[in-house]
């Protein structure tokens, strides 16, 4: 199935959902191959839902994602699709990969991680670029799972499991 045999509403999220920054319904429409009547129409329904953001910036409006909405969107994933000693167990897993990078590079952030760049070749500084991106994905992976586990607690009967 082509990307123009996927109903506009969907194009439309995909390409909203994606952006790094703020753009125009015009941008939108031309990434989500609609008309901009049809990108405007359905990214104010995805701004009054909360599913983006609504960024008035003088005669234009911009949008870009909520992110607060899709991070509470993700916890609320895990927390579902994932029993209690699942996520512990991935805790455990991605803080021992956090204390072996902090051991080996000698380092407690990505950032201080990215900062020794300048002090290796190229090779290596190529693998810590690397290391310092996914140091910061898993970050944000252990706290929606930290999320995720205070659920059980705040909500023990209100777990419904995805099929």
């Amino acid at each position: 199935m082509s990307w123009t045999d996927q109903p506009a509403a969907d194009r439309v999220q995909w390409v909203a959902e994606s952006l790094n920054e703020p753009q125009t319904a015009h941008w939108v429409a031309d990434e989500a191959d609609v008309s901009p009547a049809t990108a405007r129409k359905y990214l104010e329904k995805l701004a009054d839902e909360r599913q983006l953001r609504r960024i008035e910036n003088g005669e234009r409006t911009l949008y870009s994602p909520d992110h607060v909405t899709q991070y509470l969107k993700e916890v609320r994933e895990v927390y579902e699709n994932h029993s209690a000693d699942e996520l512990a167990q991935s805790l455990n897993e991605i803080r021992t990969q956090i204390e072996s990078w902090e051991t080996t590079y000698d380092v407690t952030t990505p950032n201080a991680l990215r900062a020794t760049i300048a002090t290796v070749d190229h090779g290596e500084a190529e693998q810590r670029r690397d290391i310092a991106i996914e140091w910061d994905h898993v970050e944000t992976r252990l706290d929606i799972i930290e999320d995720a586990l205070k659920l059980y607690d705040r909500f023990p009967d209100n777990r419904q499991v995805v099929a």
